[in-house]
């Protein structure tokens, strides 16, 4: 799995953010939103991938890509450059 830092804050809002910009540059849905207290986990299906945005109260906001979409990652970096 690669793991790509958006940002250092766990900020809700610019998940949010995130979450649409992701939604609408790779296209596809989000086929689960898990929200607690202090984190999130929202999985995007996006073709045949998926991709997990995650908000941790202590880690900030990241995105985790499956290993075996080098692709995905790329965009996914281009993205939030």
């Amino acid at each position: 799995m690669v793991t790509i830092e958006i940002s250092e804050h766990a900020d809700w809002k610019l998940f949010e953010d995130v979450a649409q910009k992701l939604e609408q540059a790779l296209g596809g849905y989000w086929k689960e939103k898990v929200d607690g207290l202090d984190e999130r986990y929202w999985d995007l299906m996006a073709g045949e991938q998926m991709l997990t945005l995650h908000l941790e109260h202590y880690l900030g906001i990241l995105v985790d890509v499956p290993d075996n979409a080098d692709e995905m990652a790329q965009r996914v970096r281009a993205l939030f450059e």
